[in-house]
């Protein structure tokens, strides 16, 4: 067991806050610590007020997040030295204060925003968080929080969690008051914060774990930091965070942090302790969901649950990071390592439960901490040793760390923690890479979002369904091949869930998927045309089909990615990579690879994916040429993560600049929201789409040279807040975001892959949940007429005879060598009967306009304006009596003319009346 006799445990730290906000006069020190003077705010010689509220907000509904900002003085630099909360927890769940470089003029003029679903804001770290009626905090003497003047963070962002609306006429000004000076500090402050991703947590459990380890140094700290306080937050699950340091050098495993989320979430003091950049911090959070009879999801709303461990610091004014974070689990041999005590709850103390809720009645106390220690911090004498928690003889092994945090689809990226040996390989590779002759673009800067135009693409209703018999597994890849049918892989009876991986090892090696998982369908109806890959596959993840109709594939579960002939073959593949069941990020490894893009030379390259943050080339015979990417920083996912970065690369699309002369390969970054496109020759970062309207995360993204060139992209269910989920079409030489389309306009539920066809004309768009197929289609292609063929390679017809020979064959045909092109399955004598059908058409035309000729020279027959005036009408003379002789009128029924037919012609806007133009005016000829 770790002892805490050094310094006071976190229970009596907590409990103490009651004593500091409630039972003694403020002018009482803490226990053990110094404090800073505690005068009125602003009347100090050198320090003044800031002050953030909200303008007065009605929040209407559950579980809003609305934020509002203040910009600051641009020429002057500042610190900000405490946070007094002016808030109450029977109002605002929670607050965070960010600092931003840079707030949407439109937003900051509107006074606040929601900022659930349309970000916070750009280039923004977090400063300060508060729940559940904590104190003010003071910062140590010398330590500060810089902003303004040059340090890029030019706005104050405020963030309030409200989760119950407010009564009509109910207007809420909760905010923070700062004090602050120009005074220039010794330190700088920041906040590095370690989190669950998508845990879920079963009902009915008395203790569930979620953890998280990382060096520091791996995820953005180039220097020391020295911890001196922490905050935890979960929801109403939470029962205890806790919070260690491990020190590699001195094999001393530390407690660092101990609260209960049930508490008032203030910063709580902690003895300073100084964290070295290859040091290893790690956080536990505990849940309870006894009495609870459904799953619980990490979310942003009070039914989800969270896993929060704040931890603020002091560090070097100049060379140190104002912000850090971890979101994964690097360590598990430290994770088994942790104290019996690491998940038992503190003691329970009704008076902090009960201030934690209601009004807060305390706001006038601030928490301070110790002074800052120039001096490095002794280790503790008795406290637990433990061995070094990485397996090997270096600090990183071979494989990826395997733990008890189970990544699944939808889930955080979990980093490799061989990303410095893959720098290493990608320097030694870097010799033999080709000369790079394109010439780079700067990165578009992120494109606010305004509102989204519509789309001329349209559902196709009934494409698909029921084509196979019980129905599609998750739908995780689809392609098209020569011909424009549909190839799609999906996971039959598996499903990627937390329990499908230990670590990044696959949990049940033994059993693969029964069905076939790769499905050959009609491109015109949705019907089956070939089954192939039962009992190969485990968990399957990409799929491509190549020029030559090859096909490729990834498999997570496998950690492979293989190529198989036009037709699948007999099932063997023509080329295999990656080391069957094992993670690695080698050369001869992958960890969970994503997708595969095919050149016309046959090169090709695949991302890798969930755990390594790369793409690797090969030549078309599978040698590795080169590869590129590196991870982007795990802190907090609110600034703009730099090119060249990946967090889960998840898809894969070639760009053609010239006609089967692709020149950039565009990957969908999907955790940072973005496409980033390369040079296909060197890997060399070119552009970047980046656009408010998708949302936080992007999932697939699709090419086409139709129109000037477009990209078709998907985007996911957001882990914060909520986002529309689309599809929506890029014009990629403007980087104009075009518009977007849904089923019906209705949103997708959880998209994963899309495909377009070279024409542009069909989207075909595939979700994992539900697990379905959807075929877009533009709607002048629907409203098309069949194309003209060449009347010189038809046969005369004597009468028309269906070929059964054809459709028995059909029925029963076998997978061929080659995907069959559709258009084999036309009977010749079925296209002799169109072309006669459209040369009958100028005769009966032609005859038509002889009679009306006739007839208006004998006078048969008058002409007359529309009601509109917009046309002309065949119908009754003026006395509104049918004359004697021929009219149009007359033949048509007795009724006395044409009712007003609509003359417009039909936009690409319009809403979708699902009916030609044909169709249109044969309605109104059957009304007459």
């Amino acid at each position: 067991m770790l002892l805490h006799s050094t310094y006071m445990s976190p229970a009596v730290v907590a409990c103490a806050a009651v004593v500091l906000m409630s039972l003694v006069p403020s002018t009482l020190a803490w226990p053990g610590y110094s404090r800073r003077e505690e005068p009125t705010l602003g009347q100090t010689t050198d320090s003044y007020i800031r002050s953030i509220t909200m303008p007065g907000v009605t929040p209407k509904k559950a579980d809003e997040y609305l934020c509002t900002a203040t910009p600051l003085n641009r020429t002057t630099e500042e610190w900000v030295v405490r946070f007094d909360p002016m808030a109450s927890a029977n109002r605002a769940h929670h607050m965070l204060l960010f600092g931003c470089s840079e707030v949407d003029h439109d937003r900051l003029k509107a006074g606040y925003w929601d900022c659930g679903h349309h970000g916070v804001c750009a280039g923004g770290r977090i400063m300060y968080a508060w729940a559940k009626n904590a104190p003010p905090t003071a910062l140590p003497d010398q330590v500060g929080f810089r902003v303004g003047g040059r340090t890029g963070i030019n706005y104050l962002t405020m963030q309030i969690h409200y989760a119950q609306p407010l009564e009509d006429g109910v207007k809420d000004m909760s905010g923070l008051k700062m004090e602050v000076t120009q005074h220039r500090q010794r330190y700088k402050a920041g906040i590095y914060l370690l989190a669950a991703g998508n845990i879920i947590i079963p009902p009915n459990t008395l203790k569930t774990h979620a953890d998280m380890n990382c060096e520091p140094g791996m995820t953005g700290e180039p220097v020391d930091i020295n911890i001196f306080a922490y905050r935890v937050h979960a929801h109403v699950l939470g029962t205890v965070i806790s919070g260690y340091h491990y020190s590699p050098e001195t094999k001393v495993l530390k407690l660092l942090a101990k609260g209960n989320p049930q508490w008032p979430q203030a910063f709580y003091p902690t003895p300073t302790q100084r964290v070295q950049p290859n040091d290893i911090l790690h956080a536990r959070c505990t849940w309870n969901s006894t009495g609870r009879n459904r799953y619980t999801n990490i979310g942003s709303t009070s039914a989800d649950e969270m896993c929060n461990l704040y931890l603020m610091y002091y560090t070097d004014r100049d060379l140190g990071s104002e912000s850090g974070g971890c979101w994964q689990e690097l360590f598990p041999e430290l994770t088994r390592h942790l104290p019996q005590d690491s998940d038992t709850p503190l003691p329970p103390n009704p008076l902090l439960e009960e201030h934690a809720h209601g009004e807060n009645r305390h706001k006038e106390t601030a928490f301070t901490y110790n002074n800052v220690n120039d001096g490095m911090i002794e280790l503790e004498k008795k406290a637990q040793s433990r061995k070094d928690p990485q397996p090997g003889n270096s600090r990183y092994s071979g494989s990826p760390s395997s733990g008890g945090v189970g990544e699944y689809e939808d889930a955080w990226s979990y980093l490799s923690p061989q990303q410095q040996q893959q720098q290493q390989q990608q320097q030694q590779l870097g010799s033999s890479l080709p000369k790079d002759t394109s010439i780079p673009t700067l990165a578009e800067s992120p494109r606010m979002g305004k509102k989204l135009k519509g789309s001329a693409f349209k559902v196709v209703d009934g494409w698909g369904v029921g084509a196979l018999e019980g129905g599609f597994g998750q739908v995780t890849a689809v392609s098209l091949d020569s011909a424009g049918d549909v190839v799609i892989f999906h996971r039959g009876e598996r499903s990627w869930d937390g329990s499908t991986f230990r670590g990044n090892r696959l949990r049940d090696p033994k059993l693969p998927i029964t069905r076939p998982a790769i499905l050959h369908m009609a491109k015109d109806t949705g019907r089956i045309l070939h089954k192939w890959g039962e009992n190969f596959y485990f968990v399957p993840h990409g799929l491509t089909v190549d020029k030559k109709d090859n096909i490729w594939v990834t498999d997570v579960g496998l950690h492979q990615v293989f190529k198989f002939p036009a037709g699948y073959g007999n099932g063997t593949p023509l080329i295999t990579l990656g080391t069957r069941f094992e993670p690695g990020s080698d050369t001869t490894h992958f960890c969970k690879p994503t997708a595969v893009a095919i050149l016309p030379s046959g090169e090709f390259f695949v991302s890798d994916g969930y755990c390594n943050s790369r793409v690797l080339k090969y030549d078309a015979d599978g040698k590795l040429l080169f590869q590129f990417g590196k991870p982007t920083g795990t802190g907090l996912r609110i600034s703009s993560p730099p090119p060249s970065s990946f967090f889960i690369p998840h898809a894969l699309t070639l760009v053609s600049e010239e006609k089967d002369n692709p020149n950039e390969v565009c990957v969908a970054d999907r955790e940072n929201g973005r496409v980033q496109c390369f040079t296909v020759d060197q890997g060399k970062f070119t552009r970047q789409f980046h656009f408010t309207g998708w949302g936080s995360r992007l999932f697939s993204v699709a090419y086409t040279p139709a129109r000037g060139g477009r990209l078709f992209t998907v985007n996911g269910p957001p882990l914060v807040g909520s986002q529309k989920l689309m599809t929506f079409e890029v014009d990629y030489s403007s980087g104009e975001l075009l518009g977007g389309f849904s089923p019906n306009n209705q949103g997708l539920s959880n998209p994963h892959d899309l495909a377009v066809s070279i024409d542009g004309s069909e989207v075909y768009v595939v979700e994992i949940g539900p697990n379905k197929v959807w075929k877009f289609q533009l709607e002048s292609a629907l409203r098309s007429h069949p194309p003209l063929v060449n009347i010189s390679k038809l046969n005369p017809v004597k009468e028309l005879k269906l070929d059964t020979k054809v459709h028995a064959q059909e029925s029963s045909r076998v997978a061929p060598a080659a995907l069959v092109s559709p258009t084999t399955w036309w009977p010749g004598s079925l296209w002799v009967v169109v072309v006669v059908g459209l040369l009958a058409v100028p005769i009966v035309v032609l005859t038509t306009f002889t009679i009306l000729i006739r007839a208006r020279r004998t006078g048969r027959l008058r002409l007359r304006n529309l009601h509109n005036g917009s046309g002309m009408g065949l119908g009754r003379g003026r006395g509104g009596k049918h004359e004697n002789g021929l009219t149009l009128g007359s033949l048509l029924n007795s009724r006395r003319g044409f009712e007003q037919v609509a003359t417009e012609d039909l936009d690409h806007d319009a809403p979708d009346s699902g009916d030609s133009d044909v169709e249109e005016f044969s309605q109104v000829a059957s009304r007459a």
